[in-house]
């Protein structure tokens, strides 16, 4: 490896000393009390001395903690404010034991798609009242148990379909917390399918809290053609679902 100059060590125990993940050019205008011009230098002959790599358009990451931090640590760092959901987070939380080739994260704004590390990250949008049910783990940052649920019924195409879902539900979750977060997102299609899968897989909840916000007929997957509906839920759903 090529000698890291004075400034370049400068930067790299800058970044360190503050537990950053993820950089900028104005993170070392600051660092440094220098002049945009010259931080561009430094920061590209950092990139090519492998000290620094960029992951997406003005933003940074310092080789030697690309190489320490997993994935999910990194990702909820590029683009904030957002969390990592959806198949990702039954992932992260052990609730499926198939691992997703795309990384979901949930966000208030609008962000493209990205590749790192070999992983297309793919960001969903919401609106600011459906961005909450979330926790760190260190430098993870992810919905809790009971808000994945949630958010995979919101959208069951960035979970691995309704059957992922389905697995995940446990009776070790906290049933009030469910209702809470299906009331606070205030979807009918969310309320009825997860009272339909609460009771398909006899966990004990209090059922009419649920139906009280149930007010349309839906599917229980968005990409199914069900047949059979389900009155009490007011759910379509296939003759095979267990």
């Amino acid at each position: 490896m090529e000698s890291i100059a004075r400034r370049e060590a400068q930067v790299i125990s800058e970044i360190r000393s503050r537990d950053m993940v993820v950089f900028t050019h104005k993170d070392v205008d600051r660092f440094l009390d220098t002049s945009r011009g010259n931080t561009y230098r430094i920061i590209g002959n950092m990139i090519d001395k492998d000290l620094v790599k960029r992951v997406e358009r003005g933003k940074f990451i310092l080789t030697e903690i690309w190489n320490e931090l997993d994935i999910y640590e990194i990702v909820p760092e590029i683009f904030q404010p957002s969390y990592i959901a959806f198949w990702s987070a039954l992932h992260y939380h052990d609730m499926t034991d198939q691992v997703p080739r795309t990384v979901f994260l949930v966000t208030t704004k609008r962000k493209k798609s990205l590749r790192l590390q070999g992983q297309r990250i793919k960001y969903v949008t919401v609106k600011k009242s459906l961005f909450f049910g979330y926790e760190r783990y260190d430098k993870v940052v992810v919905s809790d148990m009971e808000k994945t649920v949630i958010d995979c019924l919101r959208h069951p195409e960035y979970s691995g379909g309704i059957s992922q879902i389905q697995d995940a539900i446990w009776d070790e979750l906290d049933t009030d917390r469910l209702i809470e977060y299906c009331e606070l997102t205030g979807s009918s299609a969310v309320a009825s399918r997860l009272g339909y899968l609460l009771e398909k897989k006899k966990i004990v909840f209090d059922k009419d809290r649920i139906k009280e916000l149930i007010d349309t007929y839906t599917k229980l997957d968005p990409k199914q053609k069900e047949s059979v509906l389900n009155s009490e839920w007011k759910l379509y759903v296939k003759r095979d679902v267990r």
